[in-house]
């Protein structure tokens, strides 16, 4: 079931997220740093506050919204989150026009604080309405909200770049118009409500019991993942930021992209085995998810750092590379660090209701991205900042481990993870053998030789258990 609901989603896990890493090279050709600055701290604002006054309600309504299928409890769940989806956008859309006169651009234009205020509205929408199609495997709408806004919101933000210059309004604004137009046209194939009254106090205050550790574990993360980009804001200049955020943000997209091949439908599995059979079952599917996870991440670190050099020289800007250079590799590793920890050793909390885990978890993460940045930058400028995201990545994943490993009983697919690590490394070989590519077709063929050297190592070290299985299957029909 996990392999089949994994390939469903596989387009919106590949098309959305690879056009937002597409997007941060694209944007080192068109426009300046400093306009780059702005866009990824805007952009980077938005994730603390659509965790601050939304995400804690979409990760209640993916847990718990399977509870609610009766006419009576749909309506009052859909009350319940209509009035909580209309609270959020208007606090969010406060609270980034303060962002962004006092901390990113004092000097911004109305059109500017516009701009910003429709991506954070309708960027919230796309992200809530993808969590609740989660919750019910609606895979095409879900999909609609992957894809559309990242797609089509890049190649307007694009026109418009070309129509009224680089100023960071008009990428934004092409964002704003694509996920607006993404959550219009699901909105037919989803449940809602157009009251907002009453609110179900019941759903609320479980809501909240459940969600507020989540607000600020989730809090304490975005400070992991996003404090070096606002102390290099602070110690270096806005411009450092948007030559930081390239090398950064590729690494952690990269990562991302990795994951989320197969995690959109493995956490659902997990939640359906623990309501049926268990926290057993829930920590078993969580191994086999993991197994996948590891497949993924561990040959796509490896290859982004075997391919560094021709990535950067062939797609980035000459302005930023030298910088990307030396900050992709750090940010990569930090991302999947990150994405392991994010989608296995935290969803144990998840499962369990344990979520003041994650406050904790997430407590070292931000306390030690916070002191090495500031120590790091220092010393060593913005390869610092990229290792201080490393050493607190590992940190947090080590705590987050250790405690799902002795309190509930989760475990490492340690036969799944040998065999790629092992490929992983025959991998690894072949891409040190090989030139810099000079253009895109070489680096394109260079990928494809990676990628079959890997899958062709794990088709013979899982040759044994392949052909094990098709015996099985082979015979079921006769003992029928």
């Amino acid at each position: 079931m996990l392999l089949r609901h994994t390939i469903l989603y596989l387009p919106a896990q590949i098309i959305g997220p690879l056009f937002q890493l597409l997007a941060m090279i694209i944007w080192t050709h068109v426009v300046n740093d400093h306009t780059l600055g702005v866009i990824t701290l805007i952009t980077a604002s938005h994730e603390l506050l659509q965790i601050a006054f939304l995400a804690w309600w979409s990760q209640f309504a993916l847990r718990f919204f399977g509870r609610y299928q009766g006419a009576d409890d749909e309506q009052r769940f859909y009350r319940t989150e209509s009035f909580i989806l209309l609270i959020s956008i208007a606090l969010q859309s406060i609270a980034i026009v303060g962002i962004i006169l006092i901390v990113i651009a004092p000097d911004a234009s109305s059109f500017l604080l516009m701009a910003g205020v429709g991506y954070v509205i309708t960027r919230s929408l796309n992200l809530y309405i993808a969590e609740r199609a989660r919750a019910r495997q609606q895979i095409a709408v879900y999909t609609i909200q992957q894809i559309v806004g990242p797609s089509a919101g890049l190649l307007v933000g694009l026109i418009l770049i070309h129509l009224f210059g680089q100023a960071p309004e008009w990428p934004l604004a092409g964002y704003s118009v694509m996920q607006l137009l993404a959550a219009v046209v699901v909105l037919p194939s989803m449940g809602y409500s157009k009251r907002i009254w009453p609110v179900d106090r019941e759903i609320f205050a479980h809501a909240l019991h459940y969600g507020v550790p989540i607000i600020i574990g989730g809090a304490l993360g975005w400070v992991g993942l996003n404090a070096s980009r606002f102390v290099i804001n602070d110690m270096l200049g806005v411009a450092a930021a948007g030559l930081f955020a390239v090398g950064y943000g590729l690494g952690q997209r990269a990562a991302a992209v990795a994951a989320m091949l197969v995690t959109a439908a493995a956490f659902p599995l997990a939640v359906k085995h623990m309501e049926q059979g268990g926290s057993k079952a829930a920590m078993r599917q969580l191994v086999d998810n993991s197994a996948l996870l590891f497949a993924i991440l561990v040959p796509s670190v490896a290859g982004i750092y075997s391919l560094r050099a021709e990535i950067v020289h062939l797609l980035i800007a000459m302005p930023f590379q030298q910088v990307t250079l030396a900050i992709l590799p750090l940010s990569t590793l930090a991302g999947s660090i990150r994405n392991l920890r994010a989608h296995f050793g935290d969803q144990v909390f998840l499962l369990h209701n344990r979520t003041r885990l994650m406050v904790v978890v997430s407590s070292i993460d931000a306390a030690v991205t916070v002191i090495c940045s500031i120590v790091f930058i220092r010393y060593w400028g913005l390869v610092g900042a990229a290792a201080a995201t490393v050493v607190s990545a590992c940190a947090a994943a080590s705590v987050s481990f250790a405690i799902g490993f002795s309190r509930f009983g989760l475990s490492l697919p340690v036969s799944h993870l040998t065999r790629s690590a092992l490929a992983t490394a025959v991998m690894m070989i072949v891409l040190y053998n090989v030139s810099e590519a000079g253009n895109l077709g070489v680096f394109g063929l260079h990928i494809i030789l990676g990628a079959a050297a890997y899958g062709a190592t794990l088709a013979l070290l899982y040759a044994p258990q392949l052909i094990k299985l098709r015996a099985i299957r082979a015979q079921q029909p006769l003992q029928g």
